[in-house]
Order: structure tokens, then C-alpha cells, then sequence
């Protein structure tokens, strides 16, 4: 039996970056029988927890706190601090993990008989901390001279010089690149158009979650299938200012999904309130949502997900889903759902635009009741874009099945 080394980042307290490990163990078990190790690029080791976050449902529908979540701030001091600060504590950071996670990496390379890198949204820049990281390991593939494949990853820069340099290092030791979406590709060729005669844009391998959750039953219990409920998947909008050029006040993105919720109640739907469980998103929930909703008719509050199945339930316990972290959307393509994203960042833009979905991409001037006049797709764009995700699955299980054949 062969025996697979996956490294990415499922040890995140977004548990979006979980399911993708999830789903790409899923697609290497679709193909066969193998043995796979996953391996977190930044901690080492990854065994999924039990779960962390320790919330219980009160009696009002809300999940009850057990700790402090702690919003985001972008603080004067880190405003004021210049770049390449940020980079030299970065590098030391990381550097001084070499020592801690060097011998586990030689054991586990030296164990597996291909590595696969990926997938989400691993190269970019970071301050160089998915650089470090990848070539921390990267380094030993190549000493000991085993495959290794980047999967479903994306790529966004600017690329410092050292970022570019060991990037490209990686990709040209890889065997195969596939990337997620084609805007990914584009970045890829722009940088090293040598590449192209090995990598490929697919998807994200998120929308295999319905083949990796089948059926566990939704920690939420019954509800009747008679009740339309709407989920609205929130993030904290300053996530927005690391990583996308829009710039949305707190405030005003609570009033928005607030108008939402009473549009949608007030036409007799439920509302379900969930996060990918970052601390960020729960405290914006817990200060900002929650208290514009608070007695609010048909308004309930999953318990904040402790592990990557909590996740999955809370989405699939829901008839539509309007949501701003990707793997809070996909899994609900996944499922079949109609699925609405939030702009933020160019990634969830391209991917719903690669699925035939990109009049499913709203923003936060988007007016509440425009939104929920369209929440019912036209039949016949449904079941095209249901078209599109199955064949995407197929070729993700076509090209997994080959380069683990090449292994």
C-alpha cells in the first residue's frame, strides 16, 4: 500500500482550511487504497481534535460563551510598522521552527512515497510565511529525492524577491501543479511561463464535501422540511481589509445581514446564523450580530463549529446559504445548494465564476430585499451550474487517480 504525505494548513482555527484537507484525503480514497499522513506546514503533524470550541446551545437559540473571542484589530503600531520589519520577524519565527520540525519532516519523507502539497490558498506571500514553510519541507523532498505534486492550490501575489525565488524552486522540483481556479493559472504563467506544459486549473477540492460528509446526522436535530431556512455564513469584515481592496465598517456590514435576516423572516423562512469557527468571525458575531438580532422570530444560532464536521452540518441543515468565507460556500455547491458569496477577495470571485455561478457574487451594497427576490435561481442556470460542479468532481478524481498512479 502507498503511503501519501499531504501537507497544508488544516491546523487553522479556520476550519475551512480542515475540510480542504478533508476533501483531498477524500479524493485520495476515491482512488484507491493508500496510507496518508497529513502534515500541518507551520505545526507539524496534524490529527483532527476533538472539538475546541466547547459552545451549548442556550435555551434563546444562541450559542453560549465559554471564552473570550477576540476581534481582529488592525492596531496604529502595526500600521506604522514597515514591511521589511514584518518580514525579519517573520523569517525568525519560522527559521527557529526548523529545529523542531526538521526531524519529524525527514521521518515522514522519508515514510511516504509521494508528497502532495495543497490544497487552498497557499501561495501567496504571507511575509514569507508559506514560503518558509514550503521550502522547510521542500528541502527535504528533493534530499531525498521524492515525487511531490502541488494540488488545487491557489496563487495570488505581489511575490517578494525570496517568496518568487523558493516558489518557483517548488514548482519547477514538482512533478505536477494543479491549481483551483483559472484565475490562479493566469498568476502562474505570468511569473514562470516555463511551467505550463505541467499545470492544470481544476478546482477546489472542497466540492467533493457531500462524498466526505455523507450523512452524519446535523447536531441541530430535526427540523421541518416544510420551513425554508436561509444560512448566512458571516466572516468579520476586517478580515476584508487583509486581504481584498473592500474597506466595510463593522457597523454597517451588521446592519446589512441584519435587513437580510428580517427580509427573510418576515416571508416565512428560518434564518440560520454560522462562522468557519475563527475567533474573529464568532466575536463579530457575538457583539455585532447578535445583538441586532437578539428576539428576533425564526432567527437561530448554530453553536460555533468545533471541528470540520460541525461545519458541514451547520451548512447542510440549511435550504440556501449566502456566505462570505469560500469553504462556507463550496461545501453548499457541494450539496446542491443555491449558494450565494460575498465578495471579498479575488479568489471567491473566480471560483464561482469558473462554476457558472458569477451572478451569485454579491457585495454589501447589494440591497437585502434585491438579494432575497433572486434567492430562487432560474431552473434551468441551477441545473447548469449542478453540470459544471459534477464534471469538475470527475476531473478532480480523474487527475488525483493519475499522478498517485504516477507515484
Amino acid at each position: 500500500m502507498k503511503h501519501i504525505l499531504l501537507a497544508g494548513v488544516p491546523h487553522s482555527t479556520n476550519l475551512g482550511d480542515g475540510l480542504i484537507a478533508l476533501t483531498v484525503n477524500q479524493l485520495i480514497r476515491t482512488c484507491g487504497e493508500y496510507t496518508v499522513t497529513n502534515f500541518d506546514l507551520t505545526a507539524g503533524l496534524y490529527r483532527e481534535t476533538p472539538a475546541r470550541s466547547g459552545s451549548v446551545q442556550r435555551t434563546d437559540g444562541g450559542p453560549a460563551l465559554t471564552r473570550d473571542y477576540k476581534l481582529n484589530e488592525v492596531s496604529v503600531k502595526k500600521k506604522l510598522t514597515p514591511d521589511f520589519l514584518r518580514y525579519m520577524k517573520s523569517y525568525s519565527v519560522h527559521k527557529r521552527k526548523d529545529a523542531v520540525l526538521g526531524e519529524q519532516i525527514r521521518e515522514l519523507v522519508t515514510q511516504a512515497d509521494a508528497v502532495l502539497i495543497g490544497g487552498g490558498h497557499l501561495f501567496i506571500d504571507t511575509y514569507l510565511s508559506f514560503p518558509i514553510a514550503m521550502r522547510r519541507l521542500v528541502r527535504e523532498v528533493k534530499r531525498q529525492g521524492k515525487p511531490l505534486h502541488v494540488v488545487f492550490v491557489g496563487m495570488r501575489g505581489p511575490w517578494s524577491f525570496l517568496a518568487r525565488k523558493w516558489f518557483t524552486d517548488i514548482l519547477h522540483y514538482a512533478k505536477t501543479i494543479s491549481v483551483r481556479d483559472e484565475d490562479s493559472l493566469a498568476y502562474l504563467l505570468s511569473i514562470a511561463p516555463s511551467l505550463a506544459h505541467k499545470a492544470v486549473a481544476l478546482s477546489d477540492p472542497a466540492l467533493v464535501t457531500l462524498e466526505a460528509f455523507p450523512g452524519r446526522h446535523a447536531a441541530g436535530g430535526a427540523r421541518s422540511a416544510s420551513v425554508h431556512t436561509v444560512g448566512l455564513g458571516i466572516m468579520d469584515p476586517n478580515e476584508m481589509r487583509r486581504h481584498s481592496p473592500y474597506v466595510w465598517e463593522r457597523d454597517d456590514c451588521a446592519d446589512w445581514w441584519y435587513s437580510l435576516a428580517k427580509g427573510a423572516t418576515d416571508g416565512g423562512s428560518r434564518v440560520r446564523v454560522f462562522t468557519n469557527g475563527a475567533d474573529t468571525d464568532n466575536a463579530f458575531v457575538e457583539r455585532y450580530v447578535k445583538p441586532r438580532l437578539a428576539g428576533m422570530p425564526g432567527v437561530e444560532f448554530a453553536p460555533y463549529p468545533g471541528d470540520v464536521g460541525d461545519l458541514v452540518e451547520s451548512i447542510r441543515d440549511c435550504d440556501t446559504v449566502i456566505a462570505q468565507r469560500l469553504h462556507a460556500c463550496i461545501p453548499a455547491i457541494s450539496f446542491g445548494k443555491p449558494t450565494y458569496g460575498i465578495a471579498w477577495d479575488k479568489k471567491l470571485a473566480s471560483i464561482f465564476k469558473d462554476l457558472g455561478l458569477s451572478g451569485h457574487v454579491l457585495d454589501f451594497r447589494t440591497d437585502p430585499k434585491v438579494v432575497l427576490a433572486g434567492l430562487v435561481p432560474e431552473k434551468n442556470r441551477h441545473e447548469g451550474s449542478v453540470r459544471i460542479v459534477n464534471q469538475k468532481k470527475r476531473e478532480l478524481v480523474t487527475y488525483v487517480g493519475r499522478i498517485l498512479h504516477e507515484a
